[in-house]
């Protein structure tokens, strides 16, 4: 395929994605880690959000919400507003892979690489989604694009920037930051030379972690004894199949591949320039750098199980940009009619993805609707003295953000982490439940001084995994009475024995 013909598909590319971005954004309501976006991107400060953020409001660091206030004021429909920064940061992604992927393997399989990005979360999530990890994800690929082009100053900056950008934006980018190290020890390896500018540019970029170290410390208190997502060796083909949107066994069939065919060439000739109509090989430190970011969710799994932390697959999506840039390195080696065989293949199961997007009933976001589920219980029961607690701190959270001023003085939701690890198996919420009294002083209380003021009371539960209310209160012998039920939502009456000391 011509190259300019490739530019013009790279173009529709980005203006797709932008534009199917920009309208997704506006119809999907916040989700609750947006709502705790915004609520920190609305303190008065730095002082405030790094107070915010130490109280454990939320997890990202300062610079985040600092950007993400900036963007906001661009737009004044919230839905739009926070979601600019994720969104430039996809289109940014798509733009740079293409880049990085044609240098080494031509116009068309960079095309057909930059595509796969639309079959992935990135674009079908967080695109649309206020939080760093497109944002993230797009600074590692200005990095990629740099580190091809050092020794160069200008290019060696380039990586610098932003991989401190990476790393001022999400804690875990220190592990995708990981296989540039392990590329310039490839480097020395071979050379037995050290490129000192490289090197230092790798190490300053750790510096945002350095200051905010403390933050990170305290969200590992917070969260790190019984984090609600635990992890086990299945997680890792789990993540793999995710990041593809294929099944299990499928996503580690293709990944396994591609790795192993990086894997075959370290032993090869294959990092030789090219032929003079064809683009250079990949030396053998990129193709290090690009095995590094495919094994990436595996390098998070070790480095979690060894220091108790956190595993959550969206925290490793730059992972992705490894196993496009190496199915693309497959490409550039495939027969023409291969070739055009796989671009088929993208545009058919992209064609097919977006067909079912447009055609999925959806409008703009409507506060109403998004407090319904909450509101048609609660209207049913007529008991409009009463407090609502809502079991979920999760639900609580959307409910409180898009509720009129009447509704919302009345949800409240109650914190006690240490019965959560009993009943629910964890108390990530329970733990952020207790940080947002902070935050919002009365919406969230301890259950010993609501009771004494409260004996009677509504309780809202759907059945979550973070809805463990009915069942502690049920067990300690408290009444519960079903007032209403709609679908998964159902309003209980609440009248305690005696009141908890």
């Amino acid at each position: 395929m011509p190259r300019i013909a490739t530019l013009w598909g790279l173009l529709g590319l980005v203006a797709y994605a932008l534009a199917r971005s920009l309208a997704y954004a506006r119809m999907r309501p916040l989700s609750i880690d947006e709502v705790l976006t915004h609520a920190v991107c609305r303190q008065a400060n730095l002082p405030a959000i790094w107070k915010a953020l130490s109280h454990g409001v939320d997890g990202q660091p300062p610079l985040f919400y600092l950007i993400e206030r900036s963007l906001a004021l661009l737009n004044p429909d919230e839905h739009i507003g926070y979601r600019l920064l994720p969104v430039l940061g996809f289109v940014c992604t798509l733009a740079l892979l293409y880049v990085f992927v044609r240098t080494r393997n031509g116009a068309t399989p960079a095309l057909i690489c930059a595509s796969l990005l639309l079959m992935t979360p990135l674009f079908t999530i967080y695109a649309a989604e206020a939080r760093p990890y497109t944002p993230l994800t797009a600074c590692i690929a200005i990095a990629l694009v740099c580190y091809q082009r050092v020794p160069n100053a200008l290019w060696v900056s380039g990586m610098f920037l932003s991989l401190l950008l990476a790393s001022s934006l999400h804690y875990y980018a220190v592990f995708a930051i990981g296989p540039f190290f392990l590329a310039e020890l490839t480097v020395v390896y071979e050379t037995k030379k050290v490129r000192f500018w490289v090197w230092l540019a790798l190490l300053m970029s750790l510096i945002p972690l350095g200051i905010s170290w403390s933050l990170l410390m305290g969200m590992k208190r917070h969260w790190g004894a019984h984090f609600f997502a635990p992890f086990s060796l299945r997680t890792l083909p789990l993540t793999y199949a995710w990041y593809l949107g294929l099944l299990p066994a499928w996503g580690a069939a293709i990944v396994g591949a591609v790795s192993a065919g990086i894997l075959a060439t370290f032993s090869s000739r294959d990092s030789q320039p090219g032929g003079p109509k064809e683009p250079p090989s990949a030396s053998l430190p990129e193709r290090v750098l690009v095995l590094g970011l495919i094994v990436l969710p595996l390098v998070g799994y070790a480095a979690a199980k060894i220091t108790h932390a956190p595993f959550v697959d969206r925290y490793f999506l730059p992972g992705i940009l490894g196993i496009a840039a190496a199915i693309g390195y497959m490409l550039g080696r495939s027969r023409t009619k291969s070739i055009m065989v796989a671009a088929m293949f993208v545009l058919l199961a992209i064609g097919v993805q977006e067909l079912g997007f447009w055609t999925s009933p959806r409008d703009r976001v409507v506060p109403d609707e998004q407090i319904s589920p909450l509101a048609s219980v609660a209207e049913a029961v007529h008991h409009e003295d009463l407090p609502i607690v809502v079991s979920d701190f999760g639900l609580y959270l959307e409910f409180w953000h898009y509720a009129p001023p009447p509704l919302r003085r009345r949800i409240m939701a109650l914190a006690d982490p240490a019965n959560a690890v009993i009943y629910a198996g964890n108390d990530t919420s329970d733990q952020l439940a207790v940080a947002w009294q902070s935050y919002e002083p009365g919406g969230v209380q301890d259950f010993a001084p609501f009771a004494a003021e409260h004996p009677i009371f509504l309780l809202y539960s759907t059945g979550t995994l973070f809805d463990w209310w009915p069942a502690r209160l049920a067990h300690d012998g408290h009444r519960l009475q079903l007032l209403a039920v709609h679908g998964r939502n159902a309003m209980y009456l609440v009248e305690l024995k005696t009141i908890p000391n």
